[in-house]
C-alpha cells in the first residue's frame, strides 16, 4: 500500500519536473516565454500553458494559411479537411489526458494541447517551405 502511494505522488511529481524542462527548453529556444513548470499553483500552470498554446496556435494559423495558398488546387480541400480531423484529433487526445484524476490531469491535458499545436505548427511551416 504504502509503495502504491508513493508511486502515486513521485508520477506528478515527475511530470511537472519534465514539463519545467521542456517549458525550460523551449525559452532557450527564443520565444521568449518564462517557464510554466515553476508556477505556484495548478491552476496558474494550467494557465501558463494555455497562454504559450494560445501563441502557438496563432503561429499554426499563420502556417496554415501560407500552406493554402501554395498548394496546388487539388490539394486545398484535403489539407482543410486533414487540418479539420486533426484538431478533432488533438481535442479528443488531450481529452483523454484531462479525464485521468486528481489536478495533475488539467496539466497533462493542456500540455497535451500545447505539444500537439507546437508539432502541427512546425509540420505546416515546413510544408508550406516544401512548395514551390
Amino acid at each position: 500500500m504504502v509503495g502504491g502511494m508513493i508511486g502515486r505522488l513521485l508520477l506528478p511529481a515527475g511530470f511537472l519536473l519534465a514539463l519545467t524542462g521542456a517549458t525550460h527548453a523551449a525559452d532557450m529556444f527564443g520565444d521568449g516565454f518564462p517557464p510554466c513548470g515553476d508556477q505556484k499553483t495548478t491552476l496558474d500552470t494550467v494557465n501558463c500553458v494555455d497562454a504559450k498554446t494560445r501563441e502557438l496556435d496563432q503561429r499554426l494559423n499563420k502556417a496554415y494559411a501560407a500552406l493554402l495558398k501554395a498548394v496546388d488546387p487539388p490539394q486545398v480541400e484535403p489539407l482543410r479537411r486533414s487540418e479539420r480531423l486533426w484538431a478533432q484529433y488533438r481535442d479528443a487526445n488531450c481529452a483523454f489526458y484531462g479525464a485521468g484524476g486528481g489536478t495533475i490531469s488539467r496539466v497533462k491535458a493542456a500540455e497535451c494541447a500545447r505539444a500537439m499545436t507546437q508539432d502541427r505548427a512546425q509540420e505546416l511551416e515546413a510544408a508550406a517551405k516544401q512548395q514551390p
